[in-house]
């Protein structure tokens, strides 16, 4: 019996879960879920308190509160039940079939985003990338005030020079992108749980997943679908490390996860939280005598982590952010995993549903989702407790670095490239929930349902992302007509650029991007301003410009989308204010 035992906790822990041969089954893993869960509702409860005016008061994020409650329950109460999962692990495929089915899964909901060509970012990051001559000048430019990303920015300078920056490129790029982190997905996932059957299912959920809709299709997330192949490939890494026999092998392994978590730091600051995820996963599911390689690896990536933060305060004078609502209480309350794992389980776009179906049908289809979700919960039971952790760990801590941007939910699954890298945990858990309900058609059959939903969601919110291209056109050829028109009679010194469109159900259009887009459509520097509301960085408040005396050469413009046209509304004085409007 020992030997059986000790054999199970080299594999994956289960034993905990079992029980001894008839004993009854742990309740401990369902129970500690529900009371993190408790803990989680007083904060709620709290924060409604101190400040009902809070986004959390609508109280989207209570509903996963409930749900993880159940969830907890529900574990606690059914225990761990091996189910059907000898038969999915003994599940076999051709690794090519696997990877073939992974890879059209990842690609063909998305195709229609090659079509998508530049909105909002994207054009800063094209015509930072054109300012840099050389790769070495990509890789040291600090062309924006609030980030460092050398390994996306080379990217984008490599675009730049293979296919002379057009927007397809960069757009097959993320389809290949996400195809590659999918098969990742894949591959982890397989090691973690294994079995290929589950993991085949938690990649293709991953792939498929109408939330991933916005880093696939908007050209400026390369840089989170580029930090996410290195943090997996940097976990596949430690993988092979806690596997290994030999110190060599364990040496090598180890310094290739190091150097995958250095490029994702430099792709984007989501990868912060990663040594957080390597030291859970080593505590929860270790290796016989894994505590000196444990306390080796988290050390090592503490040292790596320790590293970039000194080279990006020394690069950077400091550790600049976006403007947050940072206060006490969203630091302390996880609104952001909250919102990530509400989008994740029901990936609701409410203005396209409520467009195209109206409220009741909206709330009619709903119901397949819950349906979901309750089928999901039901099978927690087949998931071991310390992989139901695992998961769930997973999610909140890569979501940390975001843990203060928002609470808010904009119904519109805006922001899913924040959720990219960390709801890869439910991704797994679903997989899990699969493989234990074993490859038999009853558990066949809610799976593909839940895939072929996904995919259908994820083809129709690709439309306004297609619908924000076709504006994002209009835009700028009719302020390239204004800058021609303007530029006829004397050189601007200045163009102030209201009421741009700043989204389209979501979709980003122009926030603090336009004069870079008009540079580059004009293929020279134009001394243009964006007038927007939005407190961001490289925008002027509107109060600041209407205050503002102009000066000959000055214009103030503004987009009318019932013609399509823009119009100048204030000029000073010179010839150019003869010249309202510009030709769509």
């Amino acid at each position: 019996m020992r030997g059986t035992r000790s054999r199970a906790r080299e594999r994956d822990g289960e034993e905990a879960d079992r029980g001894l041969p008839g004993g009854s089954p742990r309740m401990g893993w369902g129970l500690g879920l529900a009371a993190a869960a408790l803990v989680l509702g007083v904060l709620v409860v709290v924060r409604r308190i101190v400040d009902p005016s809070l986004p959390l008061a609508r109280s989207y994020q209570v509903l996963q509160l409930l749900l993880l409650i159940a969830a907890g329950v529900a574990r606690a109460l059914g225990g761990f039940r091996p189910g059907l999962r000898r038969a999915a692990e003994k599940w076999r495929l051709p690794t090519a079939g696997i990877a073939a089915a992974v890879v059209l899964g990842a690609v063909l909901p998305y195709l229609h985003t090659l079509t998508i060509g530049f909105l909002s970012d994207d054009f800063g990051l094209a015509y930072a990338a054109r300012q840099a001559p050389a790769a070495l000048d990509a890789l040291r430019s600090n062309a924006f005030v609030t980030f460092r990303r050398p390994a996306t920015l080379f990217l984008w300078w490599l675009g730049g020079n293979m296919w002379q920056g057009a927007p397809l490129g960069y757009h097959a790029l993320n389809l290949l992108l996400h195809a590659a982190n999918s098969l990742l997905v894949y591959a982890l996932g397989r090691r973690l749980l294994n079995s290929a059957y589950g993991g085949l299912l938690a990649a293709l959920l991953f792939a498929l997943h109408p939330l991933h809709v916005e880093p696939v299709a908007w050209a400026s997330c390369s840089s989170d679908l580029l930090c996410t192949a290195f943090c997996l490939v940097s976990l596949l890494s430690l993988e092979a490390y806690a596997a290994s026999t030999t110190p060599r092998r364990g040496g090598v392994a180890l310094l290739g996860a190091l150097a995958a978590f250095a490029m994702a730091l430099l792709s984007k600051e989501a990868a912060l939280a990663l040594p957080g995820f390597v030291l859970l996963r080593l505590a929860l599911l270790p290796p016989p005598r894994a505590r000196l390689r444990t306390a080796v690896a988290v050390g090592a990536f503490g040292l790596v982590l320790g590293t970039y933060l000194m080279w990006r305060v020394l690069s950077m004078g400091g550790l600049p952010t976006y403007p947050t609502t940072l206060t006490f209480w969203n630091t302390v309350f996880p609104s952001a995993p909250l919102r990530q794992m509400g989008d994740f389980l029901f990936p609701v776009h409410r203005p396209l549903f409520l467009r195209a179906l109206g409220l009741w049908l909206w709330c009619a289809a709903m119901l397949p989702m819950a349906a979901a979700v309750l089928w999901v919960i039901a099978g927690l039971t087949y998931v071991p407790g310390r992989r139901l952790w695992l998961w769930l760990g997973y999610v909140f801590i890569m979501a940390i670095p975001v843990w203060t941007i928002s609470a808010a939910t904009s119904g519109d699954l805006s922001g899913g490239r924040f959720a990219y890298l960390p709801t890869i945990g439910l991704a797994w858990l679903f997989g899990d929930v699969c493989a234990g309900r074993g490859t038999a058609w009853r558990g066949l059959a809610p799976a593909g349902g839940i895939l072929l939903g996904a995919a259908v969601l994820s083809i129709w919110y690709v439309a306004p992302w297609r619908q924000a291209g076709r504006l994002a056109t209009e835009v700028l050829t009719a302020g390239t007509g204004v800058v021609e028109r303007v530029s006829a009679s004397g050189e601007p010194s200045a163009l102030y650029f209201c009421d741009l469109p700043e989204s389209v159900d979501g979709a980003p259009i122009f926030r603090n991007c336009y004069p870079q887009a008009l540079s580059l459509a004009a293929g020279s520097p134009i001394a243009a301003h964006t007038v927007s509301g939005r407190d961001e960085p490289g925008t002027i408040h509107p109060d600041d410009v209407s205050a503002r005396i102009l000066h000959p050469g000055e214009y103030v413009v503004s987009w009318r989308p019932e013609t399509a046209r823009m119009v100048i509304v204030r000029s000073g004085d010179g010839p150019p204010a003869r010249h309202p409007e510009s030709p769509r």
